[in-house]
Parts: structure tokens; sequence; C-alpha cells
């Protein structure tokens, strides 16, 4: 029996891919506020940080963009 379009939209591995998406953007997100609140006492770290967190946010925030169900 073919699954409908609701089933496959909200099986364990569209919900887990989702889920795993979302986690890393939040990690990302958290690296790049990390990274800004260095900057005035550790400038080097602060920079990097901010770099890092800044690319993987935007990486993320497009995958949740293209993610459909």
């Amino acid at each position: 029996m073919a699954k409908t379009a609701l089933e496959r939209s909200h099986s364990k591995s569209s919900n887990f891919k989702l889920t795993l998406i979302c986690f890393f953007l939040s990690l990302a997100v958290v690296v790049l506020w990390v990274g800004i609140g260095l900057i005035t006492k550790e400038k080097e770290a602060g920079l990097t940080l901010t770099a890092v967190g800044g690319v993987f946010t935007l990486l993320n925030l497009f995958l949740v963009a293209r993610f459909t169900r």
C-alpha cells in the first residue's frame, strides 16, 4: 500500500533531518553570539568564532529554507 503525502512528510527520517538541521542551526547561532561577546576581550578568538558561527548560521539557514517534507 502506498503512503500518502502526509505520511511521507511526517516520517521518522523527515523529522530526524529537520531536527538535525535545527539543532545545528541553534549551535551555530550560539557560536556566533559567543564570538560577538568575545570580540572586546579576546579579539582574535572572538573574530574567529564570529566568522565560523556566521558561516555555519548562513549555511544552516539555507538548509532550512531548502528543506521539503
